[in-house]
């Protein structure tokens, strides 16, 4: 992945990455190259129900601010799914107009159609896990990958952190935004599977953990861990 960063060209700002497990032993990953923008939206809408739950969680406190912001406009969307296409994805689409096309066309009929989904619990485990996974590949600056830069795939990180039941995991290399990292996880292009969607509005997914880290010159690597009930 090549680092262009002149003002007024594209470089590969976005490269997100998916992992199931178990349904799918298999990784969907995708390069979206955007323009360098200073004037990303930064919309003002505020859940207080979802906030208010995430604050009285004991693990909250333990989030860094970007890891914060993660999971916050993670569980807006799948609290508000057709506002979160009103307030947050269609600013993004007028910013970067070339993100239109089939896949916000299906977003838009996936959120509209989407019921509110219950919110992600954190999960010391999890998080645990996505952070040790963010770090370890951020420091090397590797080549994002599921597995770790020892060799060590999703499957036995689970089972070793005790994660016996459907896991998922999403990653993503962004600049700027993290937000933007959000709706491109959700606009899943050139994936017809759809499997980053698919993960975020899965109604059987309730925990969450979350790992954030400086990935070279201004960029960043986060991951989510998603989980059934444990």
């Amino acid at each position: 992945m090549k680092n262009r960063l002149s003002v007024g060209k594209t470089k590969p700002l976005f490269l997100l990455c998916l992992f199931l497990f178990p349904l799918l032993l298999r990784g969907q990953l995708y390069v979206v190259e955007l323009a360098i923008r200073k004037n990303l939206p930064a919309p003002v809408v505020t859940d207080t129900t979802v906030l208010n739950r995430l604050q009285s969680d004991p693990l909250w406190k333990t989030l860094s601010l970007p890891e914060q912001e993660l999971v916050y406009w993670t569980n807006y969307s799948r609290v508000n799914p057709a506002r979160f296409w009103d307030s947050v994805v269609v600013p993004h689409l007028k910013v970067y107009p070339s993100l239109a096309g089939p896949e916000s066309a299906s977003l838009e009929t996936d959120l509209k159609a989407s019921r509110p989904l219950p919110i992600f619990s954190l999960n010391s485990r999890l998080l645990q896990t996505a952070r040790l996974h963010a770090l370890d590949i951020a420091r090397s600056e590797s080549y994002p990958s599921h597995n770790s830069t020892n060799g060590t795939d999703f499957n036995t990180r689970m089972n070793e952190a005790g994660i016996r039941k459907c896991a998922y995991q999403n990653m993503a290399v962004g600049a700027h935004s993290i937000l933007l990292s959000i709706v491109l996880l959700y606009l899943d292009i050139r994936l017809p599977e759809q499997g980053h969607r698919k993960a975020l509005l899965n109604p059987s997914l309730i925990e969450m953990g979350v790992g954030y880290a400086p990935y070279g010159k201004d960029r960043f690597f986060l991951v989510q861990d998603m989980a059934c009930k444990q």
